[in-house]
């Protein structure tokens, strides 16, 4: 659905004779205008830093973690598939996705990573893997992710990294808000 806009989807439901068809496409267009305005509000928008996406497929991580992490301020909702990932995005807004590499299969984390950044290119993003491999590594690299964290995370490196990350967005957003004006 990336590629579609609100246009090509309102100028095929005009001509759509079929009640199916045109309620689909409708639904599609409904879809596509909420991603489209959530999009523009997260970049008006400075991250208040507090709400994390995490995701990961072992559950006894999905219970420990997140209650640390509340433990020191954060609103923390977890996700345990790519899918359920997916679903949480179009729902709610997230400052930082906090994602494991490899949910479902091998390097499904960066699908997570693209759904979010398509509604939020400020939302910072941290890996966290069992299994870092060179290759994924770059590939992080080149999707531009913020960090890049091996298990088991130390905590306190984990959440200093989340600090500085989201510190540097509000920075950085603020020298593009300012340099605007």
């Amino acid at each position: 659905m990336q590629g579609k806009n609100w246009r090509e989807l309102a100028a095929r439901a005009a001509i759509e004779q079929d009640p199916n068809k045109l309620l689909e496409i409708v639904n599609e267009l409904n879809e596509v205008l909420e991603r489209q305005q959530r999009r523009e509000r997260n970049v008006r928008t400075l991250p208040s830093g507090k709400r994390i996406l995490f995701v990961d497929d072992e559950e006894s991580i999905r219970l420990t973690l997140p209650p640390v992490l509340q433990e020191r301020g954060f609103r923390v909702t977890s996700a345990a598939s790519v899918h359920e990932a997916e679903d949480l995005i179009k729902a709610q807004d997230f400052d930082v996705l906090l994602c494991d590499l490899n949910i479902d299969r091998e390097g499904d984390g960066f699908k997570v990573l693209e759904a979010i950044r398509e509604i939020n290119p400020n939302c910072v993003a941290i890996f966290i893997t069992a299994y870092p491999g060179l290759e994924s590594a770059q590939h992080a690299i080149q999707t531009d992710i913020d960090g890049y964290v091996t298990k088991p995370a130390d905590i306190d490196e984990l959440v200093g990294l989340i600090e500085r990350k989201l510190l540097a967005r509000r920075i950085q957003a603020n020298g593009a808000s300012s340099s605007s004006l």
